[in-house]
């Protein structure tokens, strides 16, 4: 099988349509999938589909598959044809001044003001697949352009004066009376962007709007989802500045795959084509999430009409979302408890630390034991969880417990156990699940809202968090100023230590020097010892 530009080839020894079609699922499920419905009590049918979804991705058969589907009926051979109506004089009409439209190698551009259409060589019955291709280009022609202010109007000039000394003599003022001036209204600007249609005999369908483009752009539409029959396609250029610029028109069925065509095809490749506030949107998906901040629209089915959307809180991403934010709290309670208590309980507590973990947390275990700043984090971050908050949903939920997030949410059951008075969060998912079901405005009230009425939020417990913990956090902050000013004392005792090892290495050096003086002098007592016993016992012979 090929899908879009991907291949996937498997074996498959044969056997009954079910085996064939779980053998599809199990090994080519990156690609296609295959499914077997029992449409009589004697007869099978095989739906093969692409997993991939828009029209660049079409599914195609080959090799084998392409034999199999033959001879099952699933295919059929037909010859490709793509019928392309060339744009010529001979071939674009306009009811309007024919200089307001230009021919020029295949492409017919179209300026303000102006209509042409453009005849198909003969009458198309449009079938279910069948398409209408082709590239077009609006330019606005007054993108960046600035209109000059108009005229002020006429004035008459001041007839002057003569003056001498402090005398000042002024001429007789004109007595032209002027009429009292009009500024002339500004020129009319049409923007229209529905600028193509289509035509089948009595019918004319528009279809839907353009928009600027810096370059050409192709379009496709689905024949059948305007017009019965198509005889010409028409551009009607109201814009009094835009030119509209097309080329390469095509006609084919896009059921058919080189030779190929599906001979019931269920749906074929295609694109989603949504239609917001004038603007058509394609893309390749029924998921688009790219249009709206925030909102994931699925696209279900084909309207003819203005749908109206309903959106829905992300529920989901909210519970993900708490999970996390509670999950970092506890982090942060636990590093801070490890950090200013000595007891060995407080990582034994921990049962999902991994053994290097276990080995870390011990190694830190009180090395800040009575930290004031810690002490104080931890408290006032406590406070912040236990404290109420005003939301629209009164007494309901004011308080971060209520909504199944709390210090005990599991009780104290089955007797005093000291881990739960560490500070950490439990959170009960059936609570909060019932809380973002009925109450979501109020969640939402409960993390941050705005109660003056200047658009800012000013309370809540996410409000509340952020802006005792951003002087931690911010550059120049609390962790910051401490670590400097320890990182200086650290400077300081080590200049000391310096210091003293200079001092002492120069008294060593002093009582070293003082040392040698003396074996020095002990020495040289020492000879005159000897040199007197000598003396005393020659003399003591001599007698």
């Amino acid at each position: 099988f090929r899908v879009g530009e991907s291949e996937l080839y498997f074996s498959f020894n044969g056997g009954s349509l079910e085996s064939f079609a779980r053998a599809v699922n199990e090994r080519a499920s990156d690609l296609v999938s295959a499914r077997v419905v029992q449409n009589t009590s004697t007869t099978k049918i095989l739906l093969v589909e692409a997993n991939q979804t828009g029209s660049a991705n079409p599914l195609s058969f080959l090799e084998d598959a392409r034999t199999l589907a033959l001879e099952a009926g699933i295919l059929e051979e037909v010859v490709d044809q793509v019928l392309r109506p060339p744009v010529q004089a001979s071939t674009v009409q306009g009811a309007t001044d024919p200089g307001t439209r230009s021919i020029q190698a295949g492409t017919l551009t179209v300026n303000p003001g102006g209509n042409a259409r453009i005849d198909l060589p003969s009458t198309i019955d449009p079938a279910p697949g069948l398409v209408l291709e082709f590239e077009v280009r609006v330019t606005d022609l007054f993108a960046g352009f600035t209109a000059p202010e108009p005229p002020t109007g006429p004035e008459i000039p001041d007839t002057g004066a003569v003056s001498l000394s402090d005398i000042t003599i002024r001429n007789e003022e004109s007595l032209v009376d002027l009429p009292p001036w009009e500024q002339p209204e500004p020129p009319t600007v049409v923007s229209d962007f529905e600028l193509l249609s289509l035509e089948g005999g009595a019918e004319t369908v528009r279809l839907p709007a353009l928009s600027d483009t810096d370059d050409f752009e192709r379009v496709q539409i689905r024949i059948a989802d305007y017009v019965n029959r198509l005889d010409a396609l028409r551009i009607e250029n109201n814009n009094t500045h835009r030119d509209i610029a097309i080329r390469d028109i095509a006609i084919y069925d896009s059921q058919v795959r080189g030779d190929l065509a599906p001979v019931n095809a269920i749906n074929t490749a295609r694109d989603a084509i949504v239609a917001i506030e004038g603007i058509e949107v394609v893309r390749s998906s029924n998921s688009i999430d790219d249009l709206i901040e925030g909102v994931t629209l699925s696209v279900r089915g084909v309207s003819t009409i203005p749908v109206e959307v309903s959106i829905e809180p992300d529920r989901e991403g909210v519970t993900d979302s708490l999970i996390q934010f509670v999950f970092y709290y506890n982090e942060l309670i636990r590093e801070i408890n490890i950090l200013t208590r000595s007891e060995q309980a407080i990582v034994d507590e921990l049962t999902n630390l991994s053994s290097e973990e276990r080995e870390e947390a011990l190694a830190k275990l009180g090395l800040m034991q009575g930290n004031l700043s810690l002490n104080s984090l931890k408290s006032r971050l406590q406070t912040i969880m236990m404290n109420p908050y005003p939301t629209d949903a009164g007494r309901e939920l004011t308080l971060l417990a209520q909504m199944g997030i709390s210090s005990n949410e599991s009780g104290f059951g089955g007797g005093f156990q000291a881990s739960r008075l560490r500070g950490y969060l439990e959170m009960n998912p059936q609570e909060v699940d019932a809380m973002l079901r009925n109450l979501f405005p109020a969640v939402k009230q409960l993390f941050g809202t705005d109660t003056n009425g200047d658009r800012a939020v000013d309370t809540g417990i996410a409000y509340e968090i952020d802006r005792y913990i951003r002087p931690y956090t911010q550059v120049g902050g609390v962790i910051a100023t401490r670590t400097g000013n320890i990182a200086t004392s650290i400077s300081s005792a080590e200049d000391r230590i310096e210091r003293e090892e200079t001092r002492l290495a120069r008294v060593e050096q002093r009582y070293r020097q003082e040392f040698a003086d003396m074996e020095a002098a002990l020495g040289r007592m020492q000879e005159s010892q000897a040199t007197l016993q000598n003396l005393a016992n020659q003399t003591g012979g001599n007698q």
